[in-house]
């Protein structure tokens, strides 16, 4: 059998299948011109024809088949012309309309992966199922869209997660706002080491002596808490006590959110006098002995304590001078650097700049009291 004669036998098998009722869906809003609902009706009949099609049983293609006359071999060509005619229909790039902001009605596809999705005429509103599919269908498309960031500065990471001070850059001091200075009414003449320039009635600090004051400050942490070492921090603004309590956890230490009691160390027969006291090893494990006589009534005061916000913890700065204990403190451009024994040049009134600065500094800290354990590990080991 030739081409053309199963060509007009494919057209005349078209006829009788199109003769079967089908459905009509459509997406085209009422506000559309008569014309593309023209366009839309077409690519509709022919899907809807296609369906018909698809459907016939296998009873009614071999009665088509008889009655046509077909021997063996035409309908084994028939059969495959046109499978090949189907698939190539259905393989094509989706029927695109100009036609509102989408096209979801007009895929083929759609009909598949959505075969109970019962669609409207087009003089009606869209119905809550097909507008789940235009939201889906928006949401497929948008998601592809964009640009990736990379490189975010997350501050919660600096509570949580905070870096070493060997990790430590500009770029991420400047992220956190550390450079931003106070008003330069507010100066200080002692800060001036520490100033980078003035942009705006502001001073910016110089982060380079950030950097440097900072890893300095690291190393006596670290080093105090290899030792043994009682490190109290102290900030007593609103948003600091979270960080407090996690720097606090990773050096085994103290802290004050709330106010700073006067006479804390220099009065301790008033204010330590009433504290429970026990005795730990170098593995911070208590020992269990009891205390007595003089331990129970001697002076109990850290061994280096910081400060996050010095200008409001004058008291706490002048009480650890008259106690010879060692500070670390955030120096502002209206603080005085000389009532602080490892000063920090810094934002104190970001909380994201002391969360920054006390995350590296108790990370410093947490690495000391490791090395500590390992230490006694290895004594032990020994014995």
């Amino acid at each position: 059998m030739s081409n053309m004669s199963l060509v007009r036998r494919i057209g005349v098998l078209r006829s009788f299948a199109f003769k079967r009722p089908y459905s009509i869906s459509s997406d085209i809003d009422k506000s559309h011109s008569y014309k593309d609902i023209d366009q839309r009706l077409k690519y509709d009949e022919i899907r809807g024809k296609i369906r018909a099609l698809g459907s016939l049983s296998e009873e009614q293609a071999n009665d088509l088949l008889t009655e046509y006359n077909l021997d063996q071999k035409d309908h084994v060509d028939f059969r495959n012309m046109l499978k090949d005619f189907l698939d190539e229909f259905l393989n094509k790039e989706e029927i695109k309309l100009n036609v509102g902001s989408s096209n979801i009605g007009t895929n083929v596809r759609n009909s598949n992966k959505f075969p109970f999705l019962n669609s409207t005429p087009p003089n009606k509103e869209y119905s809550i199922q097909e507008l789940f599919v235009r939201q889906y269908h928006h949401s497929q498309q948008v998601n592809s869209l964009g640009a990736s960031l990379t490189n975010v500065y997350k501050p919660h990471e600096d509570v949580l997660n905070p870096k070493k001070a060997n990790e430590l850059s500009i770029k991420t001091l400047l992220a956190a706002g550390v450079h931003l200075g106070h008003s330069t009414s507010l100066y200080r003449p002692s800060t001036q080491p520490f100033i980078y320039g003035e942009y705006k009635g502001l001073h910016i600090i110089d982060l380079e002596q950030t950097l440097i004051y900072l890893k300095r400050a690291s190393k006596v942490v670290q080093g105090v808490a290899e030792k043994g070492g009682l490190i109290l921090f102290l900030g007593t603004r609103d948003g600091q006590r979270r960080s407090l309590e996690e720097a606090a956890s990773r050096v085994k230490g103290y802290f004050v959110s709330s106010r700073w009691i006067p006479g804390t160390l220099t009065n301790c027969t008033e204010i330590s006098g009433t504290w429970q006291r026990h005795e730990v090893d170098l593995e911070d494990t208590p020992t269990g002995r009891n205390l007595e006589g003089d331990e129970l009534s001697s002076l109990v005061k850290p061994d280096l304590i910081v400060i996050l916000n010095p200008v409001e913890n004058r008291n706490a700065l002048k009480e650890a001078m008259y106690a010879r204990v060692p500070t670390i403190g955030i120096v502002d451009t209206d603080s005085e650097p000389s009532l602080v024994t490892y000063p920090v040049p810094g934002n104190d009134d970001s909380n994201r700049s002391t969360d920054l600065i006390l995350g590296v500094l108790s990370k410093a800290g947490e690495l000391g009291r490791r090395r500590r354990l390992e230490k006694v590990q290895q004594y032990r080991q020994l014995m």
